[in-house]
């Protein structure tokens, strides 16, 4: 039975803080200009091949501008995820007693050896609520899968939002990789740009939130429908990226298809918009992805990365990507009306969602 338009789940708002901009807006405009703010970092610096011999070398990092260098661990996350939570319930007109028939599913960085010890599954939202003053939401839940996290739970938000269960979805990411000792481990394990690792990434932050909710309600409240999700899927990849193997290819490959073949648009994809950082790893995976799968694109294909100019910002990376197409579509500079968006996690999890621009037709 085919699913009645008004309950196809819409996105209605966006906000996000990067290196590159204050707001989503500044943000976008950056990144669509190649604008990046890539500056030495105030103090850490990164070690040799061989730590007891080789000189240290200013780290190459991408913060932003508003924070602190010094703020450290599950602080930094806070202050900048605060932002845009407050720029999302202000553009929807939320009061404070609609945050209780709604959800708020965040993704947070990845449990790498040093995440582990914050406790975020189970500290990070209650502290943001209390340092909000924010009442809590029906819903509450966080992923920590990475790059792939708020893709995750835009899966699950389309879910309870058709089913009834809230009215709305706020879902979004925040992360960091400019803390002390993440850069220590990531430095370590050979992960970030430096001397002694050509094809490593910049490491960045952000903070990126959507809005989701039907199209019905999005009526019914007076907001305006910016983008629709057609189809949200997701694979797995074996061959992991401290495997010492290149990827297979396959987990991608089938988070695509899944969501091109289960859509009802057409498929001839004209405009990507990826989590691709510079790291060979994520390239030759997406190199054997394209052979794989050639059969959906186009031959004027072209593929755009934030990550050129934000660095890599982890799990804030999937609403940065959607912003990025939103923001697009409203100023008439997309390639195509519809977008496919793809993410990867260390951990194996990948992630497809394919976009399209709204007309509200009714």
């Amino acid at each position: 039975m085919k699913k009645n338009a008004s309950q196809t789940v819409a996105i209605t708002g966006t906000a996000a803080i990067s290196p590159v901009g204050l707001n989503v807006k500044q943000t976008c405009a950056s990144i669509r200009a190649g604008i990046t703010r890539f500056a030495e970092h105030a103090y850490y610096e990164c070690v040799g091949v061989d730590p007891e011999w080789d000189e240290t070398e200013p780290l190459i990092a991408s913060p932003v501008p508003s924070m602190d260098p010094f703020l450290d661990g599950p602080e930094r996350l806070i202050q900048l995820v605060i932002p845009s939570l407050s720029h999302i319930i202000a553009d929807a007109k939320l009061k404070r007693r609609e945050l209780q028939s709604g959800g708020l599913l965040l993704a947070l960085p990845q449990q790498d050896n040093v995440v582990k010890k914050w406790s975020l599954e189970s500290l990070f939202i209650p502290e943001l609520l209390k340092r909000t003053g924010l009442n809590p939401f029906k819903i509450q839940k966080v992923d920590q899968t990475g790059h792939t996290g708020i893709f995750c739970l835009i899966r699950e938000a389309k879910e309870i939002l058709t089913s009834g269960d809230v009215e709305f979805c706020i879902v979004g990411g925040v992360d960091s990789y400019l803390e002390e000792e993440r850069l220590e481990f990531l430095d370590k394990s050979w992960r970030i740009k430096s001397g002694k690792k050509i094809d490593g990434y910049i490491p960045g932050e952000a903070s990126s939130l959507l809005f989701l909710e039907t199209i019905d309600n999005a009526r019914s409240g007076g907001r305006l429908c910016l983008a629709k999700i057609i189809s949200c899927e997701i694979g797995e990849e074996k061959q992991l990226i401290d495997s010492n193997r290149n990827s297979s290819g396959v987990g991608l490959s089938e988070a695509i298809e899944k969501a091109l073949n289960n859509s009802s648009e057409s498929t001839n994809i004209q405009w990507v918009i990826c989590d691709l950082n510079g790291e060979n790893y994520r390239s030759f995976e997406w190199g054997v992805v394209m052979t794989r799968i050639s059969k959906f694109f186009s031959e004027n294909l072209v593929v755009h990365h934030p990550s050129d100019c934000v660095g890599d910002v982890g799990a804030a990376t999937g609403g940065m990507l959607i912003a990025s197409a939103i923001q697009a579509y409203q100023r008439g500079y997309n390639i195509s009306d519809k977008t496919l968006l793809w993410a990867s996690a260390d951990e194996g999890c990948r992630a497809a969602l394919y976009l399209s621009q709204y007309a509200d037709k009714a």
